[in-house]
C-alpha cells in the first residue's frame, strides 16, 4: 500500500479533533480541515493548513471534490454520524482515498454485546463499521482503521467521576476493577502512528492506552499530586448500571453518559482484545503520576 502523506481532518475543532490535528502537522503531514459552510468557527491561525467549506449537505460530489489527490481522511465528529460517514465513505472510493478513520475512538468498545445493550448508540458505530467491512470486499484500494482509546484522562473529569476542586471521586463496586485509558495527545499519536504504518493497520479494529489502571490508583495518583486525602464514594456497580438503565430508557440523557462511564471502568481492560495495538504501533504506557499532574497544571 502507497505512505500516506496527504490528509483531511473532519472535526478539527473540538477537542479531539483540535488535539489529531496538531499531531498530523507534528509528524509532518500535510493537512486539510474539512468544514462546513455554516460553521461559525475560525479559519485564521491555521498555519501551514488547507480549510475547506463544502455545503452543509456533505453531498457525496461535493465530499469526492474536496477529496481528490487526498490519501486519508479522519473523522472526529459525533459518533452518531452514521449517516455523513457513510456518504464520507462513499466519497473517498470515488476520490481514490486509501484509507477511512471513522469517529469511533473514545471510552467503549462498540462491537462488544453489553456496550450495545446498555447504549445504542454504539449499535450506530457498529451499523457504519459494518458498512465499512462491505465497502472494501468491492474496492479493495480503499480500507478503514477504527481506533478505540477508553475514557479520555484529560478531557472532562467530571464524566469520569474526578473531582480535583472538592478533592473526591466516585468508584464502582471496590474501585479495584482495571480499565484503559487514554489522554488526548496518546489519541493522537495513535492515530498518526496508524496512518505511518497503513499495512498493518487495514481493516482493524485496533485498541490503545496511555494507561490500565484500577479507579483506587487514579485516586492514590490525585492524593499524592494534592497532598489530600480524597473523600471515595462506592456505588454497587450492578444496582448502579439497571438503575441508570432504567433513567436512560426513560429519555434521561445524563442516565445515558452514566451508563458510558460505567461501561468505560468495568468492560474496558483492552489488554484483553484481540487488537491490543500498543506493540504494533510501537507505543509504550504513560506513567499516571505525570498525567495527574499535566490535568491539575492545566486546570
Amino acid at each position: 500500500m502507497p505512505s500516506i502523506n496527504k490528509v483531511t481532518l473532519l472535526g478539527a475543532d473540538g477537542k479531539v479533533g483540535a488535539t489529531i490535528l496538531q499531531g498530523l502537522l507534528s509528524a509532518k503531514f500535510e493537512v486539510t480541515i474539512l468544514k462546513r459552510q455554516s460553521s461559525k468557527s475560525s479559519d485564521e491561525h491555521r498555519e501551514h493548513v488547507k480549510v475547506v467549506r463544502i455545503r452543509d449537505e456533505f453531498k457525496v460530489d461535493d465530499l469526492q471534490s474536496v477529496l481528490e489527490g487526498q490519501d486519508a481522511v479522519v473523522a472526529s465528529i459525533k459518533g452518531s454520524q452514521v449517516d455523513i460517514q457513510k456518504r464520507l465513505a462513499q466519497a473517498c472510493i470515488k476520490a481514490g482515498v486509501q484509507r477511512l478513520i471513522p469517529a469511533d475512538f473514545g471510552s467503549c468498545d462498540s462491537s462488544s454485546s453489553l456496550t450495545q445493550e446498555l447504549v445504542p448508540l454504539y449499535k450506530r458505530k457498529t451499523e457504519l463499521r459494518e458498512y465499512l467491512q462491505e465497502l472494501v470486499k468491492d474496492h479493495p484500494s480503499f480500507s478503514w482503521t477504527s481506533l478505540v482509546c477508553g475514557h479520555f484522562f484529560d478531557w472532562s473529569l467530571d464524566f469520569i467521576h474526578v473531582f480535583p476542586a472538592e478533592q473526591k471521586a466516585d468508584v464502582l463496586d471496590d474501585g479495584e476493577k482495571v480499565f484503559s485509558l487514554s489522554t488526548l495527545s496518546r489519541t493522537a499519536e495513535a492515530t498518526v502512528r496508524i496512518l505511518q504504518r497503513p499495512d498493518q493497520t487495514k481493516n482493524r479494529m485496533l485498541y490503545v492506552q496511555s494507561f490500565s489502571v484500577s479507579q483506587n490508583e487514579v485516586v492514590r495518583a490525585y492524593e499524592a499530586a494534592t497532598g489530600a486525602k480524597w473523600k471515595v464514594a462506592k456505588y454497587d456497580a450492578e444496582r448502579f448500571k439497571n438503575e441508570q438503565k432504567v433513567e436512560a430508557d426513560a429519555g434521561d440523557s445524563s442516565a445515558i453518559e452514566e451508563l458510558v462511564w460505567y461501561l468505560g471502568t468495568m468492560d474496558a481492560d483492552w489488554r484483553t482484545r484481540d487488537d491490543f495495538a500498543m506493540q504494533l504501533l510501537g507505543l509504550e504506557d504513560e506513567d499516571l503520576g505525570d498525567a495527574v499532574r499535566s490535568v491539575l497544571h492545566s486546570a
